[in-house]
């Protein structure tokens, strides 16, 4: 195949990192919005991909709302695009011959382990999301064993949709507390994590494709953190820390199921690149000082 990298989900995090990194390095991709290709359209699909004729197709899109995934009349939508959609992909590559590269989350596990996760534990996940995004891996495996499927977890970053990341979510409570003379934001403490850049994440994804890597690779931040020991960062690093505070709040009883505890193991990364991503705190110093 000659033509450009595909990038699906090219409105995202992740998307729009990817789309930057391609483009500084110079490389040929298309990143079609909604308007130009419905992923819904799961019969069209391969009609789309012998028109354009891809080098790759690179699947950064889902449904990543985890609440929402949870209400009865959004479950159909997450498993297209969580579940089916990467399944037909898969098999549309394997078909074409081309690579295929398909993200997924630290929320296929339960969260019961207290190291690392490395990419062959048993997945167990607790909650809609996690379950449609394991269905999409064992689909996609299932359809295209060359497949390579990159974990992330806890994604920020700039060019962020609609809905903020965590991260921004804090920093926006934060400034708003700032603005008003002072005071304290709470937030739950759990979940442990891997906060994830999505900047670092791209270089890392395409370095990946380019060795023809496949299987499952964890890429992610290196190290761990709380949801309260990111948040306290983060107003730190925004420099509000002397008029902001920020507390742990119990955890409300109807709280969705997460993995209490989901870092992820990037050891195989830094086999097959020769890198682990940078710090999370490192990420995210860069990510404030991109912001101000």
């Amino acid at each position: 195949m000659t033509g450009p990298i595909l990038v699906l989900g090219g409105t995202g995090l992740l998307g729009h990192a990817t789309s930057a990194e391609l483009r500084r390095r110079g490389r040929a991709f298309t990143a079609p919005g909604r308007d130009a290709l419905d992923l819904a359209r799961l019969t069209e699909l391969g009609g789309h991909l012998d028109a354009l004729r891809p080098a790759a197709v690179l699947n950064l899109a889902a449904f990543t709302d985890v609440g929402a995934a949870e209400a009865k009349e959004n479950e159909a939508a997450a498993t297209l695009l969580n579940a089916d959609l990467p399944g037909v992909l898969a098999a549309e590559t394997a078909r074409l011959d081309i690579p295929f590269v398909h993200v997924s989350t630290d929320y296929v596990f339960d969260g019961t382990k207290r190291s690392p996760y490395v990419e062959d534990d048993p997945a167990n996940p607790t909650q809609v999301y996690g379950r449609t995004k394991l269905q999409g891996e064992t689909m996609a495996i299932a359809a295209n064993p060359r497949v390579l499927i990159l974990r992330v977890s806890t994604l920020y970053g700039p060019g962020r949709p609609q809905r903020p990341a965590y991260v921004d979510a804090i920093l926006a409570q934060a400034r708003t507390r700032a603005a008003e003379g002072g005071g304290t934001i709470e937030v739950v403490e759990p979940p442990v994590s891997s906060p994830t850049y999505a900047p670092d994440v791209a270089p890392a994804l395409i370095d990946l494709l380019d060795l023809g890597a496949s299987g499952i690779v964890h890429a992610v931040g290196d190290g761990a953190a709380s949801r309260l020991t990111l948040a306290t960062a983060a107003v730190e690093l925004a420099g509000l820390g002397d008029r902001v505070g920020v507390r742990p709040r119990p955890e409300p009883k109807t709280a969705l199921r997460r993995p209490a505890y989901s870092v992820l193991d990037t050891s195989k990364l830094e086999g097959l690149i020769g890198r682990r991503l940078p710090p999370w705190e490192d990420a995210l110093r860069r990510y404030l000082e991109f912001t101000r």
